[in-house]
């Protein structure tokens, strides 16, 4: 695959993403797959951050480590991502008689063939009569010229957003035309070139994990949202409650985490599909909720977006760091699915199957996804709206099956699969009792030992039922590889694009990727990391932990991993590296 990278960089607040998203649209819409990949610190205002486009004909679903242009707000740009440009790469900067003093930085540009170009921002947009904050526009133009992109193509995309403002638009136009012309005059000769166009792109989305995954909790018939703020689990809140006029869900922020899951809870409870979300600190909120859903058998869903810590740590980075807090959260044994999202595709593919679960087990699901999976931006194709089915298992709305129940139907032990009837508050039927005690089959306390251990029985049972009804974990690769990765969440699409490039393509690679993780189907790794020579996990946390869970649950003990866990996702070159230089054995 041939990739052109961009790396856009400034304090928050500067038009970052603003000039990031504008030339990601554009580029898919002349017939380029777009990766994007945002950094910020958690500060409103202020810090750095950076908005990566990696750009391709071909299916691109990462970013590299290094970039072929580096547009920077500010000085501190210049200084802290000069060493991301690749060889022969462009550093536009808007800082002006920016010099380089260190001796370092001058031989570097000097052997990489860097191309330092000053665009006199403030100068231009003086002459235009112009505010500070169309300094993005006209950037942007900038951008768009060295690209070899058609000045029309940008004011297609400024008309859509500034259209209704006809002052505001015509500014925007002579913002484009300067930037235009300013890059002849700063930039006489220079281009970047791309890679060759594929028009399939140009009708493809371009949305974000979050906003899939909010298409994906609609399209299960999601009809209640409860939530409070958590990086990286808001844009979701906010997605969703963006969208509550044309779907008429019932959208509410809670006071705090432990309120959203409660109200989750509840609406469940009643029949009403409903979902909260959270991070990694608001789930520890959540757990004793968690726990009353294992006892009470609702089905419940949560949403775990993951990002490193312990305590806050970095608020706004990535992670994969909870896997075993979902899978062990809670007090007691009770059954539960684990289950993970890697890209846009699953984001709105395994919500309706997290629902399904939920109803048809009367277990809570929790979901992970991450920062990484979360805020991406993908290229992505329409979404198939027909496949997803509703399962809602054993709830029973016919009046007549309603009127013959007794209240211990409920929590019958002796139920199939430890899977008993649920029917409604407010159904015309036996009453039963719903509460964090230990109960007999109608839901009333019962304290004895004969009974607890009939009730624990019953809901463990689950389990087995769970893990037989779950799909094995996909594999990409040859039957009887050599070399076998394992790896789940944000991590496949790096994978896949690594497993293409020379020299690995022509290696024999095996990729098992799981979505669900607990409970654990081990056959097609065990069958695979007992052929292959050697098997490598590959995890966004310092432990491995789906290698610890697999070691568990099969008995197999892998020892070669490849593990990151400074809150930033595996770039290209770094995998590759990784697994070229992975030891034989």
């Amino acid at each position: 695959m041939t990739r052109v990278s961009l790396k856009i960089v400034g304090a928050q607040g500067q038009g970052v993403n603003s000039v990031g998203e504008m030339c990601a649209k554009g580029l898919k819409r002349s017939g380029y797959c777009v990766f994007g990949y945002r950094e910020y610190m958690s500060l409103i205002k202020g810090g750095h951050s950076s908005y990566q486009l990696d750009v391709s004909g071909e299916d691109v679903r990462s970013s590299a480590m290094h970039v072929d242009i580096v547009v920077t707000f500010n000085h501190h740009g210049i200084e802290k991502n000069l060493r991301d440009l690749r060889k022969g790469g462009i550093l536009l900067h808007q800082t002006p008689q920016w010099k380089f003093k260190n001796a370092d930085d001058q031989a570097f540009i000097k052997e990489q063939g860097i191309r330092v170009i000053e665009l006199p921002t403030d100068a231009i947009l003086k002459k235009l009569k112009a505010k500070s904050i169309l300094g993005n526009v006209l950037i942007t133009a900038v951008v768009w010229s060295l690209l070899g992109q058609p000045e029309e193509q940008l004011h297609e995309l400024v008309r859509e957003q500034f259209g209704h403002k006809k002052d505001l638009l015509d500014l925007n136009f002579a913002c484009i035309a300067e930037g235009f012309a300013a890059c002849k005059v700063i930039a006489p000769g220079t281009t970047l070139s791309l890679p060759r166009p594929d028009p399939k792109w140009k009708n493809h989305m371009l949305l974000t994990g979050s906003q899939a995954m909010g298409l994906g909790i609609i399209h299960a018939g999601c009809r209640v949202y409860a939530g409070y703020p958590m990086t990286p689990s808001s844009p979701l809140l906010t997605f969703i409650a963006d969208m509550q006029n044309e779907t008429g869900m019932a959208v509410k922020q809670a006071e705090d985490e432990i309120t959203a899951a409660q109200m989750m809870v509840g609406a469940m409870h009643m029949g009403t599909r409903a979902v909260t979300a959270t991070s990694g600190g608001g789930f520890d909120l959540m757990t004793e909720t968690l726990s009353l859903t294992g006892i009470t058998e609702t089905p419940a869903v949560f949403i775990l977006a993951q990002r490193p810590g312990p305590g806050t740590a970095l608020p706004t980075w990535t992670a994969q760091g909870d896997l075993l807090l979902a899978v062990g959260a809670g007090h007691g044994e009770f059954a539960r699915l684990v289950m993970a999202v890697s890209d846009a595709q699953d984001c709105f593919d395994l919500m309706p199957e997290a629902f399904n679960f939920a109803e048809e087990f009367q277990i809570p699901v929790i979901v992970l996804t991450d920062k990484q999976t979360a805020e991406a931006l993908f290229t992505q194709p329409a979404f198939d709206q027909t496949r997803a089915k509703l399962k809602r298992g054993s709830l029973v709305t016919d009046p007549r099956e309603l009127s013959q129940l007794k209240s211990i139907d409920r929590y019958d032990p002796a139920a199939p699969d430890g899977v008993s009837k649920r029917w409604l508050p407010g159904s015309e039927a036996a009453t039963f009792c719903a509460q964090g005690d230990e109960h007999g089959p109608d839901g009333s306390v019962i304290e004895d030992a004969e009974n607890a251990r009939r009730q624990m029985e019953k809901r463990l049972k689950k389990m087995a039922a769970l893990k037989a009804a779950l799909p094995e974990p996909l594999y990409v690769g040859p039957k009887n590889p050599e070399t076998l990765i394992v790896s789940w969440g944000s991590n496949r699409g790096i994978i896949l694009d690594v497993l293409e490039s020379e020299p690995l393509a022509k290696r024999s690679i095996g990729y098992l990727h799981y979505q669900y993780l607990w409970p654990l189907k081990t056959e097609s790794f065990e069958m695979l990391s007992r052929t292959a020579k050697r098997t490598i996990f590959v995890e966004c946390n310092h432990g491995g932990q789906l290698s610890s869970l697999l070691k568990l649950a099969s008995g197999r003990d892998v020892t070669q991993k490849i593990l990151k866990f400074d809150g930033r996702p595996f770039f290209y070159e770094e995998l590759r590296d990784g697994l070229l230089s992975a030891p034989q054995s």
